[in-house]
């Protein structure tokens, strides 16, 4: 009897879920493709690019004058008295210690700048999903990347109109 009343139980959820399932729909969009159309985030990426290359160049330089500094050290080394080598290995040291300094700041700059780069753009790829998701009447939308198959509907051109929309909207002028 238990076993009759809990195949009858399985057999109600089952048939329960395949109706759940059967009413969902589910699209999926090409995520890459639609994150390569927005213009706001191309030019950020452009300019963090920029930006990263000039904290290069600054660091570079940095590192060529605490290079410097410590040859001339190591020439003049012998010549010069104790007092003066240790305030010379000093403040090589504290060159070397605001090199370091410098390179951390630089590196958080440019990471919170990526930060917020990526919430802008993912609240903006969100909000243009949900609306086509909305208008579409789908209950999921996934990556195609991430999906083992894909067969269902493609809205990335949807999606991709309305992340262009978004954007002209959100860039100031």
């Amino acid at each position: 009897m238990k076993k009759q009343f809990f195949i009858l139980i399985v057999l109600f959820l089952c048939s329960v879920c395949n109706t759940v399932f059967a009413q969902s729909k589910v699209a999926h969009i090409n995520t890459k493709t639609v994150l390569d159309t927005i213009p706001s985030r191309k030019k950020a990426l452009k300019e963090i690019e920029e930006i990263t290359k000039q904290s290069e160049a600054e660091l570079i330089e940095l590192d060529k004058q605490l290079q410097k500094v410590y040859s001339d050290y190591m020439n003049q080394k012998t010549d010069r008295s104790q007092t003066v080598n240790q305030y010379e290995e000093s403040r090589i040291q504290k060159m070397q210690q605001d090199l370091q300094s410098r390179e951390q700041e630089l590196n958080s700059a440019i990471q919170k700048m990526s930060v917020a780069l990526n919430e802008k753009t993912y609240t903006i790829v969100k909000d243009a999903v949900k609306t086509i998701a909305n208008k579409k009447g789908f209950q999921y939308v996934i990556d195609q990347e991430a999906a083992l198959f894909s067969g269902g509907t493609d809205i990335t051109t949807e999606v991709v109109s309305e992340v262009l929309r978004l954007d002209s909207l959100s860039v100031k002028p």
